[in-house]
C-alpha cells in the first residue's frame, strides 16, 4: 500500500497489487502533500501520463485504508476528487499539474 500511495513502480502493478489484498488487511497509510507533489511531477517531467495520474487519484480516493495527512484534509481530498474524476472538472493537463503543484506547495 505505502508502494501505491508514494506511486514506486508502474501504476497498473501497483493497483493490481493492492486489489488482490482485501482492505483491512493493511496498515492504514497516509496521503501526505509530498506524495501528491511528487506525483504530480512525475506527470510534469514525462515520467508518467495523465491517464497514470488519474488512474493513481481514483485508486487512493476509493480505498478506505488510506488516511489524508492530518490538517490538510480537505486540500487533499479535493485534489483527489478533482483528479480522479477529469469529466466532471477538466482534463488532466500539464497546467492542471502545475496549479495543483502551486496550490499544494503553498499550503506548507
Amino acid at each position: 500500500m505505502l508502494d501505491l500511495v508514494r506511486w514506486n513502480g508502474r501504476i497498473d502493478d501497483l493497483i493490481a497489487a493492492v486489489r488482490r489484498i482485501p482492505e483491512g488487511e493493511f496498515s492504514v497509510v497516509v496521503l501526505d502533500r509530498a506524495s501528491a507533489q511528487a506525483a504530480l511531477r512525475k506527470v510534469l517531467a514525462g515520467e508518467a501520463l495523465p491517464g497514470d495520474l488519474t488512474a493513481w487519484t481514483e485508486e487512493l480516493h476509493m480505498r478506505e485504508d488510506i488516511d489524508i495527512e492530518p490538517g490538510h484534509e480537505d486540500l487533499l481530498t479535493q485534489f483527489l476528487f478533482e483528479v480522479s474524476t477529469p469529466e466532471l472538472f477538466e482534463p488532466i493537463t500539464l497546467e492542471l499539474c502545475s496549479r495543483w503543484l502551486d496550490e499544494l506547495r503553498a499550503t506548507a
